[in-house]
C-alpha cells in the first residue's frame, strides 16, 4: 500500500491540486518563473497552505514525480511475471508518454538536472526489482557488487533510452520501445545471471 491511501482525502486533495497548478504554469513559463504565488493562485489555495504540505516549488515538483513512480510501482507486481514479453519495460514506456508534455518541459529546464537524477533513481528501483525476481537460471553466488554495476548499466541504458524517445518525438510505440530494451538488456541480464 503506497504512503498516499494513508492520507486524509482533504490532504490528497490539496497536493494534488498544488501539483495540477504546477503543471498548468509550467506549460506557459519556464520553472523559474514560476512562484509559489502563482501557484497557490491558480489552485484557488492560501500561500499558507502551500507551505504545510511543501517547503519549496522544488519540492513540490519531486511530490509530482514520486507520485508518477509509485503509480508505476503499485503496478509493477502485474507485469513482472511478464518479463519475457516486455510488458515491464513497456509500462514504463507508457507511463513516459502518458506524462510527455510535462517531461519535455523539463528536459531543458532550470531543473533538468534535479528531475533526470531522480528518474535515473527510478529507473535503477525498477530494474533492481527487475533483476532480482528474475525467474531464469540464476546464480546466487553474485556479489553485491556485480549486481549492483549490472543493474546501473541496465538502469542508465533504459532512462538513456527513454530520454532519447522523449526527445526524438517518440517515432516508435511504446511496445516498440518495450521489445526493443529487453532484446538489448535481457541477454546481458540472463549472461550474468547464469555465468555470474
Amino acid at each position: 500500500m503506497s504512503n498516499k491511501s494513508k492520507l486524509d482525502p482533504r490532504v490528497r486533495r490539496t497536493r494534488k491540486w498544488l501539483q495540477e497548478a504546477l503543471l498548468s504554469l509550467m506549460l506557459t513559463k519556464p520553472f523559474s518563473k514560476i512562484s509559489i504565488a502563482e501557484i497557490t493562485d491558480q489552485a484557488n489555495v492560501s500561500r499558507p497552505t502551500f507551505y504545510l504540505h511543501y517547503k519549496t516549488k522544488e519540492e513540490l515538483l519531486i511530490a509530482y514525480l514520486d507520485g508518477i513512480y509509485e503509480s508505476f510501482m503499485d503496478d509493477m507486481e502485474q507485469y513482472i511475471d511478464f518479463i519475457a514479453q516486455g510488458k515491464l519495460a513497456i509500462k514504463l514506456y507508457e507511463q513516459v508518454a502518458e506524462n510527455a508534455t510535462f517531461l519535455r518541459s523539463l528536459i531543458d529546464s532550470e531543473v533538468s538536472n534535479l528531475v533526470m537524477e531522480k528518474m535515473q533513481n527510478y529507473c535503477y528501483d525498477v530494474i533492481k526489482k527487475l533483476f532480482d525476481k528474475e525467474p531464469l537460471k540464476s546464480n546466487h553466488n553474485l556479489s553485491d557488487s556485480v549486481k549492483d554495476f549490472t543493474v546501473s548499466s541496465m538502469a542508465g541504458s533504459t532512462y538513456a533510452m527513454s530520454m532519447q524517445w522523449l526527445k526524438t518525438g517518440m517515432p516508435l510505440s511504446p511496445k516498440e520501445m518495450g521489445d526493443l530494451t529487453m532484446r538489448l538488456l535481457k541477454p546481458g541480464m540472463e549472461d550474468v545471471l547464469t555465468n555470474g
